[in-house]
């Protein structure tokens, strides 16, 4: 099958599934093409096997650059004989849905969590509007999306119920990961950890993950004498404010703060439990890989997170916006080394056993010959 993939985040989940996803496709013998941002992470990853489309493709509004990129996609799937067009996130879904109708290129779309479930619990204003019109652009499309490919049950239970596409365009197809656990542990955290334990938060410094929820739950254990060794590693519009509060208080000595440079691993190598705080998430593919590297997992139980982590088994959920339990959680994990390991061995048997690529591959590639353009079924 000849395949475009579109996405727009520049960095984080998102664009890591469409790297593998597009790696493990272009290794089975289809052909790959990438549309994205043109400063994406992993866009010399893709361009080293896949033909790699730059696109003004940007996550706040702007119909001038909207236009543009549909413009692209729409030209690149009239003339590029494609089977399917597979969109990632929001905004790729919009204008390649679009341009998918326009060409009548059958239209593939994973949300990585419906943004209309989101805007009411972002801290801006106009939330209440803003979700009633994502909500209606998600129906109006849904009528020209061939498949949704849910990320979690609940995600798909969402589709269903919010009436965005009838049951049978909507499968959930769980991420599968593949971290390279033979590189070296982070020599910056290994420093900072001492004889450990070291936790610690790997992802976007931004709204979603909760990060006043964890500097608070950081500031309690400290108060308390027993503040755990912790890495913050990351990278976004939060970190002068999450520096500042690290700076003036309590957690000077016991809290690092560095930015996300090149791959995951190396970091996860480091951690003894890792932290996940969000206010949302689809399947956060932070912590399934955090999983496969053998950490026990402290998250919030939110959205699609609970059919990840099993708590009490491969490590804790604990209420959103919930300092106090995640203060308690923590100093478990911190403290209490058979916990740990416990925790830790079975959490990698469970991403072994639930979230690898090639379960996931397998179930794309068979939705794909389901919808693709008659010539390939």
């Amino acid at each position: 099958m000849r395949v475009l993939q579109l996405f727009h985040p520049v960095d984080g989940g998102v664009p890591e599934h469409v790297r593998v996803v597009s790696e493990s496709l272009v290794a089975r013998g289809h052909a790959i093409v990438a549309g994205g941002p043109p400063g994406a992470a992993p866009r010399p990853a893709i361009e080293a096997h896949s033909r790699y489309v730059p696109l003004p493709l940007v996550g706040h509004p702007s119909p001038r650059a909207d236009l543009v990129a549909y413009r692209h996609v729409r030209d690149l799937l009239a003339t590029g004989r494609f089977d399917l067009l597979h969109a990632h996130d929001q905004k790729a879904g919009l204008v390649g849905r679009i341009a998918a109708h326009r060409t009548g290129v059958p239209a593939v779309y994973t949300p990585h969590l419906f943004v209309y479930r989101t805007q009411r619990r972002r801290p801006r204003r106009g939330a209440h509007v803003r979700h009633h019109v994502n909500l209606a652009v998600e129906r109006r499309l849904g009528r020209h999306t061939a498949m949704i490919v849910a990320c979690a049950e609940d995600e798909r239970r969402a589709a269903l119920a919010d009436r965005i596409v009838p049951a049978e365009r909507v499968e959930v197809v769980l991420y599968g990961v593949a971290p390279d656990l033979s590189l070296p542990p982070d020599p910056e955290l290994m420093e900072f950890r001492g004889d450990g334990p070291l936790l610690g938060f790997v992802a976007g410094l931004r709204d979603q993950k909760g990060l006043p929820t964890l500097l608070e739950a950081l500031e309690r254990l400290a108060t308390d004498g027993r503040a755990p060794r912790f890495a913050i590693v990351g990278n976004g519009p939060l970190r002068e404010e999450v520096a500042e509060r690290i700076e003036r208080g309590r957690l000077r000595e016991s809290t690092l703060l560095v930015p996300f440079a090149g791959r995951v691993e190396p970091y996860l190598r480091a951690l003894d439990g890792y932290v996940l705080p969000s206010y949302w998430e689809g399947m956060p593919i932070a912590v399934l890989e955090a999983m496969a590297a053998g950490l026990p997992v402290v998250a919030s139980a939110v959205d699609g997170t609970p059919e990840a982590v099993s708590h009490e088994r491969t490590g804790f959920l604990v209420p959103v916006h919930d300092a106090g339990a995640l203060a308690l959680r923590m100093g478990q994990i911190a403290g209490e080394p058979e916990l740990r390991a416990r925790m830790g061995r079975a959490a990698q048997e469970e991403a072994a056993a639930r979230f690898t690529v090639p379960r996931m591959v397998d179930e794309l590639e068979t939705l794909y010959r389901r919808v693709a353009a008659p010539t390939v079924r």
